[in-house]
């Protein structure tokens, strides 16, 4: 016989089964709207003590806002400001290296394409865009529902988690705390971090390129900024670039110190030193399995695969480590009566 409080839950359990189903394509704007909000609770809970948890939501979710458009607004100036310089740049790195073993790592135009390169790069961006976003209007819906989402769970983010874990038994709520922990520690190190080495990139670049000596050091700087975003890769992508360009330029001194300062400095320390350096600080997981996370999850999850990924990944390897600890005590025990 079923009793009222299994009835209730089941109730429960049908409409949030329903309501997934029903909202399934906005999963990704759920999941970027939780992440964010774990990697805010810490700054939430700080200006909590000096205004009303209300007011510390909202300006969160503001400056969030605000912090995001001011950087693509500005990316986006320094882009266009110099939009015939890179146009430039593609059609050097085509000509100079189109008869060269390189050749294979530069994109194919045809001969007008490349006498109106400018137009041609506008063109291919409006097109991956317009691919990634599909219809406008909805994409602008989605960000709507994001930030509304985000703000509402930064403040009753708290009353949620208790509401659920309130009535876990001991040996449970221990194992369900470290796990959640875990999660917290990982979105914060995907996001914050991340962040973070992305503005250290674009400060360093900054000074290097104009040591370099080629001029446009916003814009270099401003590439290597947002290419950090991209765990591993991004920054490694925009220096190849570059240094095809030095190639069919000509000018191999320029292309050695790319390759031997401007990657170490630019990429190299903080791919391999200060982002595992300050994962594992927060993390307790080795951050090769926070690497694995990002490759596995962003092929086949897509851009909500950067936070699931390493989120999965990192809850695998805490849930064996709980398992071993727990047969370890049990094997013990077992031998000491």
């Amino acid at each position: 016989m079923i009793g009222e409080d299994q009835k209730l839950l089941l109730l429960i359990g049908t409409v949030f089964i329903i309501a997934i189903i029903a909202f399934w394509p906005l999963m990704t704007v759920f999941v970027w709207a939780i992440a964010l909000a774990v990697a805010l609770m810490p700054f939430h809970k700080r200006f909590s003590q000096r205004v009303k948890p209300s007011v510390s939501a909202t300006l969160l979710t503001l400056g969030v806002l605000l912090a995001i458009l001011a950087v693509s607004s500005l990316a986006a100036s320094v882009l266009y400001a110099n939009l015939e310089f890179i146009g430039t740049m593609v059609t050097t790195m085509v000509k100079g290296l189109q008869n060269t073993r390189f050749a294979a790592f530069l994109p194919t135009f045809t001969a007008d394409q490349l006498s109106h390169m400018p137009q041609t790069l506008v063109q291919m961006l409006l097109q991956t865009l317009l691919a990634t976003t599909q219809n406008p209007m909805l994409f602008l819906l989605q960000i709507i529902i994001l930030f509304l989402m985000l703000s509402m769970l930064i403040y009753y983010g708290e009353q949620i988690w208790t509401a659920l874990t309130l009535n876990l038994s001991p040996k449970l709520s221990a194992a369900v705390d470290k796990m959640s922990e875990i999660t917290e520690n990982t979105i914060y190190s995907l996001i914050i971090i991340q962040v973070s080495a992305a503005l250290i990139a674009f400060i360093l670049a900054v000074p290097f390129f104009y040591m370099l000596g080629l001029g446009h050091e916003l814009l270099f700087a401003t590439m290597i900024g947002f290419a950090m975003l991209i765990p591993l890769i991004g920054a490694q992508l925009v220096l190849l670039f570059f240094m095809l360009y030095l190639l069919a330029l000509g000018d191999i001194k320029g292309v050695l110190i790319v390759m031997f300062i401007g990657y170490p400095l630019l990429s190299g320390w903080i791919d391999f030193y200060y982002r595992p350096v300050m994962m594992r600080r927060r993390v307790a997981v080795h951050p090769v399995f926070m690497i694995i996370g990002i490759f596995a999850g962003v092929p086949f999850m897509g851009f909500v695969g950067f936070i699931l990924g390493p989120v999965l990944v990192a809850l695998a390897v805490i849930g064996f480590k709980l398992y071993a600890d727990q047969t370890n005590a049990a094997a013990i025990s077992n031998e000491s009566s």
